[in-house]
């Protein structure tokens, strides 16, 4: 009879020590998921944008002013690349340079070049941080501190990741306004049309001085009939210099009445640019070149 109580006696004692047991970790798992919840209302990151990468690039453009050229072409090449300059102004990019001159009788003197445009180098869009892993789970009392700080760590770097991104979200778009508002200078351009003579060599050797001088990417973009008619700029080591190694050579607006005339004016000149060390040559008529994009790579 007294064995009977003592079993029951200790029967009761364990009950009542699994419930006390249960109920301190019901308490401790409560405890944890309050500050889990607290610790969990983590920022949302802003979505990751991703840009190529560009070189500093340097750009020679060249529009022809001469009476043989159409003045509807002369302003829609200069509308054609006061977008395409615009359209330049992206992150990860290293500076741009645009020299604009006019094809005329005295195309290599500095009067017949604007001051230059300038995109300045602009950072690339930061990457999204790698998140601190939560803790192992270990001592129930201390691993609720170790998972809210590593989610208040992850926190702050959000925090900085988005900052970064609003940041060059808004020195891009910033600089779009500054380089659309200075290239009026290029679309409201209407000098005086020069009946002399039409110098391209003039164009070719000032890209070449400033090829040579700005090392980088590099491209010569021409609107022109390019019916040359002196010999003023003309120098016979310019294509056994290669003087326009690796440079991307784009004729737009190319102004042509007369189909014969057009191919063999295209052959001459492509050749000229290849014998020169050109990297790509194209020419595009003025319907073309309306919607040309990306010109400086």
């Amino acid at each position: 009879m007294w064995r009977d109580e003592e079993r029951q006696g200790t029967l009761l004692m364990a009950v009542r020590r699994s419930a006390f047991i249960l109920l301190a970790v019901l308490l401790l798992a409560g405890c944890d998921a309050g500050l889990s919840s607290t610790a969990g209302a983590s920022i949302t990151p802003a979505p990751t944008i991703t840009s190529a990468h560009r070189d500093k690039t340097t750009v020679q453009y060249c529009v022809d002013d001469t009476g043989s050229y159409p003045r509807d072409d002369f302003r829609g090449a200069n509308k054609l690349l006061a977008q395409n300059l615009v359209d330049a102004v992206t992150p990860n990019s290293d500076g741009l340079t645009l020299y604009t001159t006019l094809i005329n009788s005295k195309t290599y003197d500095s009067s017949s070049t604007l001051d230059p445009f300038q995109i300045p180098a602009i950072a690339a869009y930061p990457s999204l941080p790698a998140p601190i892993p939560t803790p192992t789970e270990g001592n129930p009392i201390s691993y609720a501190k170790e998972k809210q700080a590593a989610q208040a760590k992850n926190d702050d770097a959000i925090k900085a990741y988005n900052s970064q991104l609003a940041s060059v979200k808004k020195q891009v778009e910033d600089l779009k306004q500054q380089v659309s508002s200075d290239t009026n200078r290029l679309v409201n351009l209407n000098p005086a049309v020069d009946r002399d003579a039409t110098s391209v060599w003039g164009c070719l050797q000032l890209a070449r001085t400033r090829f040579q001088q700005n090392p980088g990417a590099h491209y010569l973009i021409i609107a022109s009939d390019m019916e040359n008619n002196t010999s003023v700029d003309y120098t016979a080591d310019f294509q056994s210099s290669q003087a326009l190694k690796d440079v991307h050579v784009a004729v737009v607006y190319f102004y042509c009445s007369n189909a014969r005339s057009c191919q063999s004016t295209t052959t001459q000149w492509q050749n000229i640019f290849t014998g020169s060390g050109a990297a790509s040559v194209k020419f595009t008529d003025p319907a073309g070149s309306q919607s040309l994009k990306n010109l400086f790579g």
